[in-house]
């Protein structure tokens, strides 16, 4: 800290911390790169128009001081005070386009020359404004703080690599809505949720507005920018949100009241496409934009404060428990029976000969549903492992889908193999599932399961589409 003079009495409140906040924007001045000028503040700002914006009402309240000083300009002119936002409105553009290298000089002299001014004011005109709302005059500290400290933070968010933590909380946040999506049930759309006394369904139309509406702002945003370059997808304030919600609330209603548990898939059919747009454009995002806008990256904060109100509706809402129903082990038992009757005496031609339209073959239908079954009794085995209560772990559909992709290769050589292995082992396998969940332990939430992710109780659900399916190929084959 400089040596300074003794700040007389009576100037103690205001004299030193505008010293302190001279010296502070001195140092910050003295510092600064032609880079760093450029560094974002939001809304339209930068470090240079923040200095310009600085530097211009230090200068403005330096000439109020000799007006107010030579007896023309009286501090407690209302009218002119209460405009001083409308000066702000109409100089704003021009200091955004300010790329002067010498506005920070000019920042600090205008500065030093006000506080100048001050220092010297006769007492009498000091002891007027102190206590009434024109003190800033004197307190010139608090506006340079305000903005000094938005810089500061701004120059050192700047510094850091953007912060990549999002996309797997972002991840995280679409599996919870995936898991909640596949037990939603029809009735359960019109539970009210905590969020506004919206119902399940107006909440999930909302969740999915915002995704689709984040997405089409930062696709607008990299289009202007073209392939290379930062750029900063519009932000809405939180009032404008906030405006628009009720606005859409009775849309979202009629919407989601025609898609019924379909508008589960939208929701999270736009989660996933901007979580993955944000994940391969956020590094071009401008320095520090992820800090003081976290929900252009952050999704999950959204999302999950939303699914946080389902599960409380859920709880609230859905009947309580009856009797267990087990009647999906009686389900397994009849499923599987269709299944050895169907493969009884198949050949390896029945097995091998290639369905109509690109399908899948007998034998890689029976591969398919000989490896999800093994899956899931593993699954289940590693559940039981860690308490009889537990269940299998939740599998993501995307995996699903991609290993349903990748194994149809497999399952055809398996099933070129010899056709009474293929039968032997698809049937070894539904029944190992099966046995091990018709012993499953009093423990285990059976209704819970059953309403939730009921396949992964009542294997029926599974065979019925492919025990079709293989009696619509072996008809075929056999016409």
């Amino acid at each position: 800290m400089t040596d300074r003079a003794p700040v007389p009495e009576g100037r103690a409140s205001f004299q030193l911390a505008n010293e302190e906040s001279l010296e502070r924007l001195a140092r910050l001045v003295a510092g600064l790169t032609p880079s760093q000028l450029e560094v974002d503040l939001g809304e339209g700002w930068t470090v240079a128009s923040g200095l310009a914006h600085m530097g211009f009402w230090d200068r403005w309240q330096a000439a109020r001081w000799t007006e107010m000083l030579a007896g023309k300009w009286s501090a407690d002119d209302v009218s002119v005070i209460a405009a001083e936002h409308l000066a702000d409105d109409a100089l704003h553009p021009y200091w955004a386009g300010v790329d002067a290298a010498d506005v920070p000089a000019l920042a600090l002299d205008a500065a030093t020359k006000l506080d100048a001014i001050i220092a010297a004011a006769p007492d009498g005109i000091v002891d007027s404004l102190e206590g009434t709302p024109s003190a800033y005059l004197l307190h010139r500290h608090n506006h340079r703080r305000d903005h000094l400290d938005h810089i500061d933070r701004a120059l050192a968010a700047a510094t850091q690599p953007l912060d990549r933590s999002f996309v797997e909380r972002n991840s995280a946040s679409r599996r919870r809505l995936a898991a909640f999506v596949e037990r939603l049930r029809e009735s359960d759309l019109t539970l009210p949720t905590e969020e506004g006394g919206w119902t399940v369904a107006q909440a999930l139309g909302h969740m999915a507005f915002w995704d689709r509406s984040m997405e089409s702002r930062w696709r607008a945003a990299a289009a202007a920018a073209g392939e290379t370059g930062t750029f900063g997808p519009v932000y809405l304030p939180g009032e404008v949100s906030d405006a628009i919600n009720p606005a859409l609330a009775e849309m979202f209603g009629s919407w989601t009241s025609r898609l019924g548990v379909a508008i589960g898939a939208e929701a999270l059919a736009a989660a996933e496409s901007v979580d993955a747009l944000v994940a391969e454009l956020a590094d071009r995002l401008p320095a520090g934009v992820a800090v003081r806008s976290p929900q252009l990256v952050n999704r999950w904060m959204h999302r999950d404060s939303h699914l946080d109100g389902f599960e409380r509706a859920l709880e609230a809402g859905r009947p309580s428990a009856g009797a267990v129903d087990r009647s999906f082990a009686s389900r397994n038992a009849a499923s599987l029976a269709s299944v050895r009757a169907l493969l009884r005496g198949l050949s390896v031609a029945d097995l091998t000969s290639p369905g109509g339209d690109g399908s899948w073959t007998v034998g890689q239908i029976l591969g398919h549903l000989t490896f999800w079954d093994r899956f899931l009794a593993s699954r289940w085995r590693a559940a039981l492992a860690i308490a009889p209560g537990e269940q299998p772990t939740y599998l993501p559909h995307e995996l699903a889908d991609l290993l349903n992709d990748g194994l149809p290769p497999t399952w055809a050589a398996f099933a070129s193999e010899g056709g009474d292995g293929v039968i032997s082992e698809a049937l070894a396998a539904a029944e190992e599932v099966d046995g091990i969940i018709a012993g499953l332990p009093d423990s285990t939430p059976i209704d819970a399961i059953l309403a939730e992710r009921p396949a992964l109780l009542d294997r029926s659900i599974h065979r019925r589409e492919h025990i079709a399916q293989i009696e619509d190929l072996l008809g075929a084959r056999r016409r």
